[in-house]
Order: structure tokens, then sequence, then C-alpha cells
């Protein structure tokens, strides 16, 4: 797998060509950027400066998110130029978040998993994604009110583009996770993946990645995406996924 390759597709087809559910793209010759409906949610997906001009165009998106009362997102990756962005954004009021494996597995490489479907659950409705919700509160902390909304109306808007798997013991859910496609990408992104503190090694994350590799396997997809944490990158590499960059969220409170 060239890694350079796949973070240009990457960029081409995800960061720079996004679904307008919940919000509005808005795309400018140096920005591409998601306006959510609500306060949270926002974010800049693709940039194309230069460390001339970095200042100038942050100030102006810090601007336009102050005008308009909105938190938002400026994630970057170890590709991206110029190389100090993350110092440029720190100067200018963004808070450093966790920086994370951006790791992309080729399908073409990996074989359909055999996985016992009746561990899991598929959820569409309300309840069964404020369960799903519900799990990635009691292991992150905070209100996850946002996540749930933004996956209900993407699951009542777009039926085909995500699907969402709760694994359940005795009624309580425990682990969480869900795939999401982006029309013609060959890109599959995997998000969630996380179970409650006393439910772990017993399985269930590599649970539902296995059956999210089998769902982008047959759907034509070519590489399958994901953010990893430190806690689930040694899980995630020994199914053969590759580091293709670090990135770093940077948020801006106004």
């Amino acid at each position: 797998m060239n890694t350079m390759d796949v973070m240009h597709a990457y960029n081409e087809h995800e960061r720079k060509i996004i679904k307008p559910i919940d919000g509005t793209v808005i795309a400018t010759d140096d920005i591409v950027k998601f306006v959510a409906d609500n306060p949270e949610g926002s974010y800049v997906s693709f940039f194309s400066v230069t460390e001339e001009n970095a200042k100038p165009v942050i100030e102006r998106e810090k601007a336009y998110f102050i005008e308009h009362g909105q938190s938002f997102e400026w994630k970057t990756y170890c590709t991206d130029s110029p190389h100090n962005i993350g110092e440029l954004l720190i100067q200018s009021g963004f808070i450093e978040q966790e920086t994370e494996s951006f790791m992309a597995l080729d399908l073409s490489t990996v074989s359909e998993n055999k996985i016992d479907e009746s561990l899991f659950v598929e959820v569409f409705d309300a309840k069964g994604i404020r369960d799903a919700v519900s799990v990635q509160e009691q292991v992150w902390g905070g209100s996850y009110d946002w996540q749930y909304t933004h996956l209900l109306n993407m699951k009542t808007q777009s039926p085909d583009d995500i699907s969402i798997y709760v694994v359940y013991d005795n009624g309580k859910p425990v682990t969480s996770a869900w795939i999401v496609f982006n029309g013609n990408s060959p890109f599959a992104g995997i998000w969630g993946g996380s179970t409650v503190a006393a439910y772990r090694g017993r399985g269930h994350y590599s649970l539902l990645l296995n059956k999210r590799i089998n769902e982008a396997k047959a759907r034509g997809k070519q590489y399958l995406i994901i953010d990893a944490s430190e806690m689930s990158r040694p899980i995630v590499e020994k199914h053969g996924f590759v580091l293709i960059s670090k990135t770093t969220p940077y948020i801006f409170q106004p």
C-alpha cells in the first residue's frame, strides 16, 4: 500500500466531499468546511494554505464561527502543509486534542470473516441509536446528544450510508460502533468502536470490527479507514490496518 497515494485519494474523496446532513457545506479555494445546524458539530474538513497566508485564513474562519456563535474543529494530518499548522492554530486560541492514528485497511488483502451475528444487533430506530450513543457517553464522559441527533438524522435521511451496531449484555448496551459510506468514494469509515470498561476483553470490539470489514467488502469498497486511539491501534493492526498519518484535532470555542 502506497500511503501517500491513499492520503491523496482520501483528501479528494472524503475531506473535500461532505454530505450536508444537519448542516451546510461551504467550499472556497482554500477551505472546505461543514457548518452544523446546532452549536456543536462544525469543522474544517480540508484546507490548502501556505505558511504565509495560514494565519489570515485561520483568523477569517474564527471570525466566521464567532459571528455564528459556534465552536468548530480543525483537524490536521501530519501530511498537511504547512508543517507547523498545529502551532499556528494553538497561537490563534485553538485547544489541541489527543492525537490519533489515521489508518487504512486494503480490503483486497483480507477475506470475509465468519462471525456469529446473533451476538450483536443492527439498530435503526431512535431507541437503538440512543443505546449506541449511551455507550459512547459511558466510555468517554459527557453528553453526546449532538452525536445522537446526527446519527438519527443520517439514518433517517440516508439509511444506506450508515450501519449502526450494538452489543447488549442482558439488555444493557455495552459496545457500539458504526460504519459510514460516502457515495462512490473508495473509502468506508468506521467510527464509535467503544466498549464499557467492565466488558472489555470479551471480543466485542473485534466482533463489530469484523462485521464492518465484511460489510465494506460486500459494498465493493477499496479501503476501510479509522482514526484509531492508542487503545484501538494494536487491535486494528492485527487485522491488517496500516498507519497512513497521525491526525490531531484542534477545537476553537468562541
